[in-house]
């Protein structure tokens, strides 16, 4: 088997490459996103492709026929067709394994991810390329579906709440947030945090807060958390910062809900998008028990694709309330609207007619 590696400005272009060197009966191993520039200079997004010819390419073959030879070796010419044919049929048992036509590698690659896995959509999407042989249609069509996933988002409540586990970019995010609320809508913004056990997150909050001009109160116990509360009683919205940690225990969160009405709060996971789908997976059932009422993804730049967005949608039936994808505060924020989301996963295959300048 021939493998090879293509890359393209985008994914049709990849797939010309592919398909002008190995023709229709390639098979897509890989696909993703990467940076290419020199030495890291104006790196520019570029789509990579991995495919594979079961056979070598035919043009080959030939030019060790061309090589004199007595008169007697051509009789030997008629042996090669049969291992030919057995190399035909071989390229064509891995060509039908796909599940899609040739020209729909890209989709198929989407849908080979492990967040795709069990869509059932490969009846829909071949009839719909043989009837109208348009892989815009198509497009189209696992657009569509995608979109369908994501919910709308609630209008955030008083007290905004993040949970998760340490090292998923909570403070940065609060700190988006408030800025956000600030500077683009106006509001009053107070931030309470609980998470006391990383000094050098209250100071990084703090910073935040000061660049801001926003107040900012530490909560070391239930009292000051209540004190803090009181203190913020006019503030249009109150951020709080949390420790993951301390929401994995059952007795701290029943205490918690003593002195904190959730009914008030929109409690939003936080997830990155760089940690591994089990990890993601383990992190979601630990906070599950809590009356979670979005997810927040982020480091969306830090890794080449997002699918594992999609799957936690599908599997929590929560709304996606933002994603971000950068440290800039407060421009690396993009709120969770099902078009904006979608757009935004399909950018990182290459699909760019699908995607908007305003994501």
């Amino acid at each position: 088997m021939q493998i090879k590696k293509y890359t393209g400005k985008t994914m049709s272009e990849a797939m010309a490459k592919v398909k002008q060197e190995f023709g229709d009966d390639a098979v897509i191993l890989n696909s993703r996103q990467v940076k290419k520039g020199w030495l890291g200079l104006f790196a520019s997004q570029h789509v990579e492709v991995i495919a594979a010819l079961e056979k070598a390419p035919l043009a080959v073959k030939p030019r060790a026929a061309t090589k004199p030879v007595a008169p007697s070796k051509p009789v030997k010419a008629p042996t090669r067709p049969p291992q030919q044919t057995n190399e035909s049929s071989q390229a064509a048992t891995v060509s039908t394994s796909r599940r899609l036509p040739a020209a729909l590698a890209h989709v198929e690659s989407l849908l080979a991810s492990e967040s795709f896995r069990g869509e059932t959509w490969d009846e829909a999407i071949n009839e719909l390329y043989y009837t109208t042989k348009s892989v815009e249609v198509v497009e189209r069509y696992v657009r569509d579906q995608i979109r369908s996933s994501f919910l709308a988002v609630p209008e955030p409540k008083r007290y905004m709440m993040l949970v998760g586990p340490t090292g998923v970019g909570k403070t940065t995010t609060l700190a988006k947030l408030a800025a956000h609320y600030k500077l683009e809508h106006g509001l009053s913004v107070g931030l309470i945090t609980t998470d006391t056990y990383r000094i050098a997150a209250i100071e990084q909050l703090k910073t935040y807060a000061e660049i801001l001009d926003i107040p900012v109160e530490v909560a070391y116990d239930f009292n000051d958390f209540k004190r803090a509360k009181q203190l913020f009683a006019r503030k249009d919205i109150i951020l709080i910062d949390t420790a993951g940690r301390n929401f994995r225990d059952e007795a701290y969160v029943e205490q918690f809900e003593r002195h904190h009405d959730f009914s008030e709060t929109s409690l939003s996971l936080v997830l990155s998008l760089t940690s591994k789908m089990r990890d993601m997976d383990m992190i979601y059932r630990q906070f599950e028990p809590l009356p979670l009422q979005s997810l927040i993804f982020t480091k969306a730049d830090e890794t080449s694709d997002i699918h594992a967005m999609y799957r936690m949608v599908r599997e929590s039936g929560l709304p996606v309330a933002w994603l971000t994808d950068g440290q800039e505060v407060p421009d690396d924020l993009v709120a969770g609207e099902p078009d904006r989301l979608t757009n935004r996963l399909l950018e990182k295959e290459g699909w760019t007619q699908w995607t908007k300048q305003d994501v």
